[in-house]
């Protein structure tokens, strides 16, 4: 019975990294961006890096930033709007010296927004200091692949 339970799992685990695989690799880049500061995304805190950006194929919602020392996987949302201005970018919300992507300017209308965290609605609130709650937006452009 014992080898059997070890089969069943080593066979479970096969199959779920088989599933997994080929999903991940139909990921392609195709956004990259050099973003000069440290920022949070998500849950994450990446640091000042080049990163890739890259949607996951048949779970587009899922974008993946992937930097040289370190990345991330978020949920986005999509929104259609038109735009005049049809270069790609990363949009930060800055408090103070922190910083929170808050969307994606992808495609010609593409536009992708990440929700706003709890460690930003602490910044807004400027908690620590009453100067660092007046956000502002940076934008920093990326570069098609």
């Amino acid at each position: 019975m014992r080898k059997y339970h070890r089969f069943v799992t080593a066979f479970a685990a096969a199959a779920a990294f088989a599933t997994v695989a080929p999903a991940l690799a139909q990921t392609e880049v195709h956004l990259i961006v050099r973003v000069p500061f440290a920022f949070t995304v998500g849950d994450a805190n990446l640091p000042s890096d080049t990163y890739h950006l890259s949607r996951m194929s048949g779970h587009r919602e899922m974008l993946f930033l992937r930097g040289d020392r370190t990345g991330a996987l978020v949920r986005t949302d999509e929104v259609r709007l038109p735009r005049t201005d049809a270069n790609p970018s990363l949009v930060f919300h800055r408090y103070g010296d922190q910083y929170f992507l808050r969307e994606i300017r992808w495609e010609d209308t593409a536009q992708l927004d990440l929700p706003e965290t709890k460690a930003e609605r602490n910044a807004a609130e400027g908690r620590a200091d009453r100067s660092a709650a007046r956000m502002e937006k940076v934008t920093v452009v990326a570069a098609r692949r």
